[in-house]
């Protein structure tokens, strides 16, 4: 039995523990959530693919990711850093290719993070993919 006052040192450890996933969840979270609207954006260049083409598909899925989706990082040519809308996504970074009957959009991106009290950095290089064969 503990005397009023004591705090159990697993306490301290437990409130730790949850504030720093707290902490990490806060800035890598967008990172996945727009890692899912990567994965949708390639669903939907899938299937735009069997009915425009694969230029229609990829110029509809760099609109979609570059305009709507989290934000990026942009150096310009005098080294000022600024953040704007979209992720970013070069158009050689999007491939649509068709094998054997079997079609696979894969686009990849890379995302900064800033650990805003930490002053860190961390790049985290993402892939979406989308694989599948047309339906008849």
């Amino acid at each position: 039995m503990r005397r009023n006052g004591e705090t159990n040192p697993v306490t301290i450890i437990l409130i730790l523990a949850l504030t720093a996933a707290g902490f990490y969840g806060y800035h890598v979270g967008p990172v996945y959530w727009d890692n899912l609207e990567a994965k949708e954006a390639c669903a939907q260049a899938f299937n735009l693919y069997w009915l425009n083409g694969a230029e229609s598909a990829k110029s509809t899925m760099l609109f979609r990711l570059n305009s709507k989706v989290g934000k990026h990082l942009e150096v310009d040519d005098d080294g000022v850093e600024r953040w704007l809308p979209g992720l970013g996504v070069d158009p050689d970074n999007v491939i649509i290719e068709e094998t054997a009957g079997t079609l696979t959009v894969r686009v990849t991106y890379d995302r900064v993070v800033h650990f805003k009290p930490l002053k860190k950095r961390k790049v985290f290089h993402v892939v979406a993919e989308k694989v599948g064969q047309k339906l008849q």
